[in-house]
């Protein structure tokens, strides 16, 4: 009986104690991989190896790799505006230590060749990104941060290289998002007593370039400024107010939405992956997660569109356009979404850059005039008057046909017969 005991309690330590890996998110496009059978059973280390083995036989591998990431940040289809339209996608929620498997591949790190980009500067991702199209050779780029969407632009610029090569594309990162990992580690063993450090950056070496978080970002009259090579933004706070249930009467509860501390910067990435032309995508990393702001050329102004915060989007109930000339100057811009929450930014200001000759990381730079958002005839004031027209014609032309009864417009001549009277003739 105490042997039974005693062997019990040592099956119940080992799972207990049994070792939670680190299993980020890893993204496949160029080839066809094996399915994954259950998102909620991760990739083991041994698959992905035999997965990577198979796809060297043929292609060139060309790896990215962001600090950290979680299944969260893949899903947020605004994030990567460029990826989220490749077809066809392998997507694995959960792979046990890809790097760790890739780098055992053929001996550790002999294989990989290690590259550093300093994606932040868009004008020269072509530069950064560029690689010869080599069979057999796996490469690896260290983006070293999480900023999703310039890992976007830059894996645009490259997959739009090699075109014309055999190559297969894997984005990861180096280790799961660390709270998701603490989450899941904390599941299935003992409680822990002390957390690990948010940033794991194991298996990868640093680009050598801490820009810091102060750069591009300040606080001016009580007022938040962010400034981007292409892009000024300011604003004085950001409200989100959600309804508890709907109805006449109803309780609102507000949240005041700040950036998070350490990451005060305004990321900027491009619809079609490359360029403006398709529209551009600003993103702030708040307090509730990633908000993106959504710009559409047309016709030579700027539209926008939308804003995209907690997996939701919000739309503004009038139509909001500025000049490519001008800067969007606004008291307030609300936004609405479906879910019974609306967003307000206070004190809005945004200039967006295309000339290449300026910055707005430029202190010298001059923004533009003023465009004000100040609504002079909504959409539902237009739709009015134009019913009002229309219903206006029609009485017009009915009281001209009332008018004109009894009205001859041709008089009868001697020589024709009477009207309304039959003759032989």
């Amino acid at each position: 009986m105490y042997c039974l005991i005693s062997f019990l309690l040592l099956v119940n330590f080992s799972l207990v104690s049994a070792k939670v890996t680190s299993s980020p998110p890893v993204l496949i496009w160029g080839a066809d991989t094996p399915k994954g059978t259950s998102v909620f059973r991760p990739v083991t280390s041994e698959q992905f190896n035999k997965i990577i083995k198979n796809l060297e036989k043929d292609n060139m591998i060309v790896m990215y790799l962001a600090s950290e990431l979680a299944a969260k940040d893949i899903n947020c289809e605004a994030c990567f505006p460029y990826i989220s339209k490749i077809q066809p996608m392998n997507y694995y929620s959960q792979v046990e230590e890809p790097l760790e498997a890739v780098e055992r591949f053929r001996g550790r790190t002999s294989r990989i060749t290690w590259h550093h980009p300093v994606i932040t500067d868009i004008r020269k991702l072509e530069v950064e990104m560029e690689l010869p199209c080599e069979k057999g050779k796996i490469h690896a780029f260290s983006f070293n941060d999480r900023n999703v969407l310039a890992h976007d632009a830059a894996m645009a610029v490259a997959t739009y290289q090699f075109s014309d090569c055999p190559v297969v594309h894997v984005y990861t990162a180096y280790t799961e998002e660390d709270q998701a990992y603490q989450r899941r580690k904390a599941y299935k063993s003992r409680p822990l007593s002390k957390t690990t450090e948010p940033s794991k950056n194991s298996g990868g070496a640093s680009n050598g370039s801490d820009t810091g978080f102060h750069r591009g970002y300040s606080i001016i009259d009580n007022r938040t400024v962010l400034r981007h090579e292409i892009v000024v933004l300011s604003f004085r706070e950001i409200l989100m107010a959600t309804m508890e249930r709907r109805g006449r009467l109803t309780p609102v509860n507000r949240t005041e939405i700040t950036l998070t501390y350490g990451r005060e910067d305004i990321q900027v990435g491009f619809l079609n992956g490359h360029d403006m032309i398709d529209g551009v995508v600003f993103f702030l990393d708040t307090s509730i997660g990633p908000l993106l702001m959504e710009f559409v050329p047309s016709n030579g102004n700027w539209f926008f569109t939308r804003i995209v915060a907690g997996n939701s989007s919000h739309y503004p109930r009038d139509l909001i356009f500025f000049g490519y000339e001008f800067s969007l100057c606004c008291t307030d811009i609300t936004v609405y979404a479906l879910e019974a929450v609306r967003l307000t930014f206070f004190d809005f200001y945004l200039d967006i850059i295309l000339e290449d000759t300026n910055s707005g990381k430029d202190e010298k730079y001059e923004v533009k005039p003023c465009w004000s958002c100040s609504t002079l005839m909504s959409p539902s004031l237009a739709q009015s008057i134009f019913v009002v027209l229309i219903l206006v014609g029609i009485l017009w032309s009915g009281m001209s046909m009332l008018l004109a009864i009894g009205q001859n417009s041709h008089l009868q001549k001697a020589s024709d017969p009477d009207l309304h009277i039959k003759t032989d003739t």
